[in-house]
Order: structure tokens, then C-alpha cells, then sequence
């Protein structure tokens, strides 16, 4: 119930709540088919308009990959994943280190200011131990080092801080990244393919939003995140991960063949329960 303000639902499509799949307003960013079981939907790169932030942070990555022999997530090319990277110079070169938590563009919505607060403060712990960091990012041009020195206190900062150098940086080969093993290709263990973006929600999550709901009759497991910011009046939730058994695996299933998101309306159960512990602000 962000800010208690839910629009009524117009559109039901199961007999417990209403779900729908949508091509517009939510969009579907990478779209994972995870190992043989089950496919994982993540909401935020290409499929939408990518910040300015973004933009400068994987030019300023790109530069910084080739100035290193090997990568150690696989060989090119690569892709940018959300995983709390933090750059370092040092007299050798660059070096990466990962924050305690990454944060998917899609989990945005449900993070707090003051827990992604704690991931920029330790990013700028770790980045001032090499002084010759911000120098070096400047001579790239990355046009947002001042992302590094401004609190997180809401969500434009977070949202600046999600797309910066100092989260979504990890350099990862699409196989390592999205993709899934197969007998030509053993290796290609995606981070996704159980879904450590998911496992990483409750490190940034606000404590009254429950990102997993299990279906008691069928025991299974759904993971959800909202479609908009905290009391914003937008109760609905975009569906992360449904298992197998679910009542929701067949409606995320078709929502993948059409290549929507599915989307729960306030009213239903799931989208009720992810918010239940949320209070007026």
C-alpha cells in the first residue's frame, strides 16, 4: 500500500486478483532463460531508455577494459552488470572491487536511501585508499565522480547511484551474465541463473517490503519488485521470478512469449502481501 493510495483494478485475469502482461510502462529489460527449469525476467537495460548516468559509466568502463590484459570474468565482449563494481587505480593499473551488495536497476524502487547510503560511504572508503582514482576517472572523462560524494537520501540519488561507476560496472561476458550451461557450452553459467540479484534485494531493501511470497497452497515461491518509487500511489508489483508450480509461472511464461512484463494489480494477493508491512508515510 505505497502511501496507501492503490488504483482500483479494472483488469482481472485470475480468480484470486487481478494480473496482467503489459509492452508499455514497464518494460522488459534482459529477459534470462535460466539453466533447463525456469526463466528469470530483469527489468532495466536495453529495453528501456538508458539514464545519462549509464551512458557515461559503461564509456568510462570500456575505456578501462582496454587498458586490462585479461578479464577475469571471461574473455569479450562484455557487458555491464549491476553488481557493485568499484574501479581502482593503482600504480599497476586498474583493479575492481565488489561492493557487499549490487543493485539490479529493476530493485531499485524498493531499496533505502539509508542502506544504499552505506554502499556509497564503503565505496568511498575503498576509493580513497587509491588517490590516484578520481584523477584517472577524470582523465577518461567520467562526467559523474560527484555521484561518490553526494548522500544518498532518496530516490533520485539512488537512482543516480544504481546506473554509476560504483554499481554497474562489473564486466561480465553475456554467457557469464545471462546465459545458461549447455552441453557446447559448459561454462556459460550466467550470475543470473539463480538469481543472485534476487538473493541480493534484501541487502538494500527497505525492512516493510517482502520481495518474496510463497503460495501456501502450492509451497512455491514468487519475487516480486514495485513498478514505481515508495509512496507513489502505484501499488502494483512487476513479477521477478516465478517457480514452477506457481499459480503465476504460466501467466510469467506468457508474458515471456509475448515479451511483456507481467504485472500485478494492487488487489492482488501477492502485490498485497509484498506491501502488507508498509505504513503510511
Amino acid at each position: 500500500m505505497p502511501g496507501t493510495k492503490r488504483p482500483k483494478s479494472t483488469d482481472s485475469t485470475t480468480s484470486t486478483g487481478s494480473a496482467r502482461s503489459t509492452r508499455s510502462g514497464v518494460t522488459v529489460v534482459h529477459q534470462i532463460t535460466v539453466g533447463q527449469t525456469l526463466v528469470e525476467r530483469v527489468e532495466g537495460h536495453a529495453a528501456r531508455t538508458e539514464s545519462t548516468e549509464f551512458k557515461h559509466a559503461r564509456a568510462a568502463l570500456q575505456k578501462i577494459m582496454r587498458t586490462i590484459d585479461a578479464n577475469e570474468f571471461g574473455p569479450g565482449p562484455f557487458e555491464a552488470h549491476h553488481g557493485g563494481s568499484i574501479w581502482v587505480k593503482a600504480d599497476d593499473g586498474w583493479h575492481l572491487v565488489l561492493n557487499w551488495a549490487g543493485i539490479e536497476w529493476s530493485a531499485q524502487f524498493c531499496c533505502d536511501p539509508a542502506r544504499v547510503e552505506r554502499l556509497r560511504q564503503n565505496a568511498a572508503a575503498i576509493t580513497r585508499g587509491f588517490p590516484q582514482t578520481l584523477p584517472a576517472l577524470e582523465a577518461l572523462d567520467y562526467q559523474d565522480i560527484d555521484i561518490l560524494s553526494t548522500p544518498v537520501t532518496g530516490t533520485d540519488e539512488i537512482e543516480r547511484y544504481v546506473d554509476s561507476i560504483w554499481n554497474a560496472c562489473v564486466p561480465i561476458p553475456q554467457p557469464r551474465h545471462t546465459g545458461s550451461l549447455k552441453p557446447a557450452d559448459p561454462l556459460a553459467a550466467g550470475v543470473h541463473t539463480y538469481p543472485e540479484p534476487m538473493c541480493g534485494i534484501p541487502r538494500v531493501m527497505r525492512s516493510d517490503f517482502v520481495p518474496f511470497v510463497v503460495d501456501p497452497d502450492t509451497h512455491t515461491a514468487v519475487v516480486v519488485a514495485p513498478v514505481a518509487p515508495r509512496f507513489s500511489g502505484d501499488g502494483r508489483v512487476r513479477v521477478m521470478y516465478a517457480e514452477r508450480g506457481n499459480p503465476l509461472h504460466e501467466l510469467k511464461a506468457r508474458a515471456h512469449t509475448e515479451g511483456g512484463a507481467l504485472v500485478l494489480e494492487p488487489d492482488h494477493p501477492v502485490a498485497r502481501a509484498a506491501f502488507a508491512d508498509q505504513q503510511d508515510e
